[in-house]
């Protein structure tokens, strides 16, 4: 695939004034610890090999269409893609990527978006330990809309749906769905900044009641939170995007789950100039649902990601990361637990011709952790082509 996107012709084919495009990706990985083990384990007696890596191909092909329609815009997307492991190829699986949306407007002023997506995937093994092969169908519907009232004030409403199933049969007590409400109201000041007021609903559970220590158990949670969301434009090269909520999150079962407290987020965004800019992250939040299975998980973390663009076709990028996860009352293993998780990156970006991309990168992940041999160390190098027509 990497030979084809060097030798693709200077100017790719395209569809009804590029609106609609075909494209392939190719993804050469090679992963030292496959299945995120401890080396304090035994490996020879638990797996039967202590060699943890391997290297592992992916081939998508895809479609993608962007139609606009006077103020309207329709995007479809769908890719196949099919994933082969050179020596743990019980893991080998098929899955599909789709996505269709509505962009409406009724006005300039008055927008939003109807979009549902359904994709799959395997089930991380940093997050369920173990070699079994898991795959997660994940759907999800949005539908939300902007009213900008006046030049001063804008108002936002949102609702999200979303399910996530499990094909492995011993994981699907993690099963869940939710569904979340959330109303916005912001001040914007005349140098573009601005400051509201958030108020969000969500509630969610197991699809199936399931019996689990003797009981029937669902899963099942409600959350609020009420905050304050801000934007700072405090030079013309750096802003501030904040947000800050007081969050309350109680469990029809295993209370020791609930929790009432802060939830928070800062991104600051440094330009410099047209060719390097940098975000960095301070948070405090609930964990989202691919890290939330029968518990509650509160991530605190740090994290930065500069990218370099040396020239109109080459960019370096990286990232650098430590989060700390909170397990709360898991009734799985019986009690509180913490990882803590430090990552870094780096990587390239090469845009030879008009519609190939070819990225790379190495990526060192290691995590520790209070729960007997859940630490891990990886060490992940990627290469990816993908080329449209």
């Amino acid at each position: 695939m990497l030979g084809l996107a060097i030798a693709a012709p200077a100017h790719a084919w395209s569809f009804y004034n590029d609106r609609v495009e075909i494209w392939f990706n190719e993804t050469m990985m090679r992963d030292s610890n496959v299945f995120r083990l401890s080396r304090n384990l035994d490996l020879e007696r638990a797996i039967g090999t202590s060699d943890l890596s391997d290297r592992i191909l992916t081939h998508t092909v895809g479609i993608t269409a962007g139609i606009p329609v006077s103020l309207q815009r329709f995007e479809a997307s769908y890719a196949h893609f099919w994933t082969r492991y050179q020596r743990f190829d019980h893991l080998d699986f098929d899955g599909d990527l789709w996505r269709a949306a509505w962009l409406w407007a009724v006005t300039r002023d008055f927008n939003g978006e109807l979009s549902y997506a359904d994709t799959t995937g395997l089930a991380s093994f940093a997050a369920f330990r173990g070699t079994t092969k898991d795959v997660i169908h994940t759907r999800q519907a949005v539908a939300n809309a902007n009213w900008q009232v006046n030049a001063r004030w804008l108002a936002y409403g949102g609702l999200t749906a979303t399910e996530r199933k499990h094909e492995q049969p011993d994981r699907r007590i993690n099963d869940i769905e939710a569904q979340s409400l959330e109303m916005r109201m912001s001040y914007i000041t005349p140098k573009e900044n601005r400051i509201g007021v958030a108020v969000r609903a969500e509630q969610g559970g197991a699809p199936e009641t399931r019996v689990f220590q003797g009981v029937n158990f669902d899963n099942g949670y409600r959350q609020v939170g009420v905050g304050v969301v801000g934007r700072w434009e405090a030079t013309a090269h750096s802003r501030f995007d904040g947000r800050f909520d007081y969050v309350k999150r109680g469990y029809d079962q295993f209370n020791q789950r609930d929790y009432s407290g802060p939830a928070w987020g800062v991104t600051y965004t440094w330009t410099p100039g047209p060719k390097f800019n940098m975000l960095a992250t301070v948070r405090r939040d609930i964990a989202p649902l691919e890290e939330v299975q029968t518990t509650f998980v509160l991530a605190t973390g740090v994290g930065i990601k500069p990218r370099w663009q040396i020239t109109e076709k080459f960019a370096l990028v990286g990232s650098a990361d430590y989060v700390k996860w909170k397990y709360q009352g898991d009734p799985l293993v019986g009690g509180d637990f913490e990882h803590i998780v430090r990552s870094g990156t780096f990587g390239f970006a090469w845009t030879p011709l008009q519609r190939v991309v070819i990225t790379g990168g190495v990526q060192r992940e290691v995590r520790t952790s209070d729960l007997p041999n859940a630490d891990y160390k990886a060490t992940i190098h990627t290469l990816d082509a993908r080329i449209g027509f």
